[in-house]
């Protein structure tokens, strides 16, 4: 997991890396940001407040929905998966895969009223290097450096081939890659500086922000004048302010998603890809043996999994999300349709004629459907021969226990990513070393040249991983909710769940 980070049914292809070149001159600005230039103000309401406006400071999820509303990469991800320009109008990639060479949008101001130019770029990515977690190397791990060309051109140095380079340069979570003026100070933990299409106003760290329109934009003008986001960590507060007309836009639970609809509210279900996995501990006996990881796998029906845990809200999910459509769908996988007899037949062929005692920690209370889900799971598991005893954790016990390895099994999440590989991708310390295996078929991704080649190449590590059930089991993948009166147009929340849709949002007039 990478800090629990965590529409269109289909996101489609998330890689668009092609030949050597790819020009994107004279490009609009991304749908998802286009309004109509009219409107007055919009207020909202979010579960969880922002650790830090500071887009380099933090790799928690929830941080994100703010940084997308005045901050942007060199390119973005469109709601089919599609990367499109964003600050830059293009670039071109070597023939080595060593280096992508991008030219800037002319005329971009920040905030702070300073023009983007080469400078800046480099300067960003060079900051990158000093986040506390480490999120270049997360997300960058070949990145030598970036150079200046000229004014409105940028170099970037790549130590080997990666083929999700310029994924990760698209995230439409702006994480990682999200372009700050060289003449940012210390203040942006408070104090947002970036070229989008809202300026920061007012900020109380906790309870609320304030934005306006960005009449300087170089994109569309957003659809309302004036943005206010107001924090309630309690959900049935959100239901009471959206009922009163306090606020304008929610997030709401399934739970509270159902009696809004009832009320006459409008509320939509975003398919997304974020999705949950059981984290095996495969360094300590038994779950160091293939077979005993093989009959877990088989031990999991995940569509009656999504129905009782999510009543529906959820579908079957493989390593690769649902959202990929170029993916495999799940039942097409090894080892992931369940077959409770086989399950105990390779439990007894390992040792373990009686079955297999383990305990399985989790996140109590993490969302509606945790308890629910890992109830079901303890149910399946029990069918094929597995006694779980459930421990619902504390967040932080459980995270330390996570990272020191000291578990059995774990319940864990993760959200969306716009480099597919991610969501494949082994994280170090968080199981035992990656076979040789699948370290060639790794590798073997990252040098892809094209598009169909990474593709092909991504699921061919999907299908290894499924075999050898390493380094997780991918269950399910979760849907997101918004509800809101039948005045507020524009609303189409992408399987993303950036918060970027929310400048092309107005409501009518009282």
């Amino acid at each position: 997991m990478s800090t629990t980070h965590q529409h269109a049914p289909k996101l489609g292809a998330a890689i668009a890396i092609g030949a050597a070149a790819l020009l994107l001159a004279g490009c609009a600005a991304p749908q998802s940001l286009a309004g109509d230039g009219g409107g007055d103000a919009l207020t909202i309401a979010e579960t969880t407040p922002p650790t830090s406006l500071d887009p380099q400071r933090s790799s928690m999820f929830s941080d994100r929905f703010v940084w997308q509303l005045s901050y942007e990469c060199l390119l973005t991800t469109s709601d089919d998966g599609t990367v499109e320009p964003a600050l830059a109008t293009g670039y071109e990639k070597a023939e080595d895969g060593l280096s992508y060479t991008f030219t800037l949008r002319d005329g971009v101001t920040f905030s702070n009223g300073d023009t983007l130019d080469a400078d800046d770029v480099v300067f960003t990515f060079d900051r990158l290097t000093t986040s506390p977690e480490r999120i270049d190397q997360e997300l960058f791990p070949t990145l030598v450096g970036a150079e200046k060309v000229d004014e409105q051109t940028v170099r970037f140095t790549l130590s080997s081939p990666d083929a999700g380079f310029v994924n990760n340069m698209a995230n439409p979570l702006v994480w990682g890659c999200a372009i700050l003026s060289d003449q940012s100070d210390d203040g942006l933990a408070t104090a947002m500086i970036g070229t989008g299409p809202w300026t920061q106003s007012a900020y109380e760290p906790g309870t609320s922000l304030s934005l306006q329109r960005n009449d300087d934009y170089w994109g569309e003008p957003t659809a309302s004048e004036q943005l206010s986001i107001l924090y309630m960590p309690s959900m049935a507060t959100q239901v009471s302010n959206l009922k009163a007309g306090k606020v304008d836009l929610i997030f709401p639970d399934q739970t509270s998603a159902g009696s809004l609809e009832k009320e006459g509210f409008s509320v939509e279900s975003t398919p997304t890809d974020s999705t949950i996995f059981l984290q095996i501990n495969d360094t300590k006996a038994p779950f160091d043996n293939p077979a005993v990881r093989q009959a877990l796998a088989l031990a999991f029906d995940r569509d009656q999994l999504a129905e009782q845990a999510y009543g529906g809200a959820a579908r079957a999910s493989g390593y690769l999300p649902p959202g990929l459509e170029w993916a495999p769908a799940p039942a097409e996988l090894p080892n992931y349709t369940q077959d409770a007899a086989k399950s105990k037949e390779l439990l007894a062929g390992a040792g373990f004629p009686d079955g297999v005692s383990a305990k399985l920690m989790y996140i109590g209370a993490y969302d509606y459907g945790t308890n629910d889900l890992l109830a079901s799971m303890q149910d399946q598991l029990a069918q094929a021969g597995f006694q779980i005893e459930l421990e619902p954790l504390e967040g932080a016990t459980w995270g330390d226990r996570l990272t020191s390895l000291d578990y059995d099994l774990s319940w864990n999440a993760q959200s969306y990513y716009s480099n597919p590989y991610q969501y494949i991708a082994p994280a170090p310390g968080r199981q035992g070393p990656v076979p040789d295996s699948l370290q060639q078929l790794l590798d073997a991704a990252l040098a892809a040249d094209s598009q169909e080649a990474y593709q092909e190449a991504l699921i061919a590590v999907e299908k290894h991983e499924a075999e050898i059930v390493y380094p997780t089991l991918t269950l399910l993948a979760t849907d997101a909710f918004v509800a809101h009166p039948e005045g507020v147009t524009g609303v189409s929340v992408p399987s993303s769940q950036s918060r970027a849709f929310l400048a092309g949002v107005s409501k009518s007039a009282d």
